[in-house]
This record gives C-alpha cells, sequence and structure tokens, in this order.
C-alpha cells in the first residue's frame, strides 16, 4: 500500500522514524514487509512499553497511524525493556496517515511473504454471461460493479465487468466470455468502486481477491478502480474501454480511505 493524496487537498507528510516492533507481544520474530500498514501498539498491552508495530496484531487494524517504508527482517526488533546486551530497540521509516489520507492498494497475485493470493470457483460456458461459482456470494447485489480478470484457462486475460449477483452462486457479466471458463481457472476479483469491506492480504500489502462476503473482513471508503498493463497507462477502469477486452498482464488498484479510529486524531485508550 501506499498513500497517493489527501481528501483535504494537503500534501501527503514525508516518511520519518517511528520506534517500531515487529510483533505487538514480544520482540520481533517475525518479517514485515515496505507498504504494510502499522498501528499504534494496544495502550492494555504496554508491558513492554508503548512503541509501533504490525497492523494485522490483537487488535487488528485499531490505532491504525501509517505505512510502513521499508521491509524488516525477522529477529531484527526488540521491545522496549529489551534487557541491557540484549538488543536495543530500533526505529524504521512509516509514512503517517488519517481518515482522510487516500490510500492505493494493488489486487495483487501473491502477498510480499509469497503466498497465492488469487481466487478460483468461477465457471463460464463458451459464449455465455452467467458465472456459476462453487461457493455462496453472501449478499445479493454486492459484486454489482466488480471486475474479473482471468489469469489462467483458455479465457486467461480477458476482463469482464460484473452487472449482477445473486445471494447465492450466480453472477452475471456485461458481456460473454469468448472461452469456457472452469471452477479450477484462477482469477483477481476486483470489488467495486465504492466498496466497503475487502479482504486485505495476511502481510497487510495489500488485497487479496476474494468474492465470498463473508471473507471480506476489512473496512474501507472505497473511492475508485484502476487498472494498467503494457502499453496502458494507469487509468480508471471504464465499462467501454476495458469491458470483454483481451488485457495480457494487467494490474488493478483500489483508492480508498480507512475508517478506524487513527491514533493521530481519535487514539483508543481503552
Amino acid at each position: 500500500m501506499r498513500a497517493v493524496k489527501d481528501l483535504c487537498g494537503t500534501m501527503q507528510p514525508s516518511p520519518f522514524d517511528v520506534i517500531y516492533n515487529t510483533n505487538e507481544g514480544g520482540s520481533g520474530s517475525t518479517a514485515r514487509y515496505r507498504g504494510s500498514l502499522v498501528k499504534a501498539q494496544d495502550h492494555d498491552r504496554r508491558t513492554n512499553g508503548k512503541f509501533f508495530t504490525f497492523a494485522g496484531d490483537t487488535t487488528a487494524l485499531e490505532n491504525v497511524c501509517g505505512i510502513l517504508e521499508e521491509d524488516v527482517a525477522a529477529s531484527t526488533t526488540y521491545l522496549m525493556n529489551v534487557a541491557s546486551g540484549s538488543g536495543n530497540y530500533v526505529r524504521r521509516k512509516m509514512t503517517p496517515i488519517t481518515g482522510t489520507t487516500v490510500i492505493e492498494a494493488e489486487y495483487v497475485h501473491k502477498d510480499a511473504a509469497g503466498t497465492d493470493n488469487r481466487d478460483s470457483g468461477f465457471a463460464v460456458s463458451a459464449a455465455g454471461t452467467t458465472v456459476t461459482a462453487n461457493a455462496s456470494i453472501g449478499t445479493a447485489d454486492i459484486l454489482i460493479g466488480s471486475w474479473v480478470y482471468f489469469l489462467t484457462g483458455s479465457n486467461a486475460n480477458y476482463l469482464h465487468y460484473i452487472r449482477d449477483n445473486n445471494s447465492t452462486t450466480g453472477i452475471t457479466l456485461r458481456t460473454a466470455v469468448v472461452n469456457a471458463v472452469t471452477a479450477t481457472d484462477y482469477f483477481l476479483l476486483v470489488q467495486p468502486a465504492l466498496v466497503e469491506k475487502v479482504d486485505f492480504n495476511a502481510t497487510y500489502t495489500d488485497i487479496k481477491s476474494e468474492f465470498v462476503a463473508a471473507s471480506n473482513p476489512d473496512e474501507i471508503c472505497g473511492i475508485e478502480t484502476f487498472i494498467s498493463a503494457p502499453g496502458i497507462p494507469k487509468q480508471k477502469l471504464d465499462q467501454a474501454k476495458h469491458d470483454g477486452k483481451y488485457i495480457a498482464n494487467a494490474r488493478f488498484f483500489h483508492h480508498f480511505t480507512l475508517p478506524y479510529e487513527n491514533y493521530w486524531t481519535s487514539p483508543n485508550r481503552a
């Protein structure tokens, strides 16, 4: 993730050093990655001192305050009450974010640790517009305005706009697929521009493809979605330009703000 602008029209602050520990409950045993969300340590867990840490630790996304700007290797950060001779607490660069900061995240194939973030389970007959999913979507109409980009199989590299879905397994594309899609084919599901919930990947660096409503737990205030590809500069997704098109090596991005309590403006001190 990266901060791209501010809704108030102000310039984004520059990164600065903060006291950072990669784990909230102990010395940093886990690697963290550039682009991951940062939180201020929970007030009720400051037994080892107060520091900034990984936003996915307990309580996840509480006191969100920034984006980490450098990779941090495992076992290189320490608690504030570390004993002499055991290593010193460290500082790492972070860009601060507030509730008006516009953040950009990508729908990635893999997270920063290498875990697969693609989706599968869609089946479409050749020349068809009806997608049969192998898991319940969970909420009718929630995918209206989404896009599906097929990555493998006979329909690989084709991009389609989703114009409707029911609450069980049916999804309707705006344009027909050229080739058949099987349930084992991989794809990326790009959520609607004004989406309210997504699934941040395990490293909290980008967005994981997920079409099941209940599996999108992370609240955001979606603003806009974008595409880029070789020969196609980054631009807003548009049905007239992109629906039903073959676009090789495409990448997809979402702009949003975070509605959580923010450390800089309303820190949770319970």
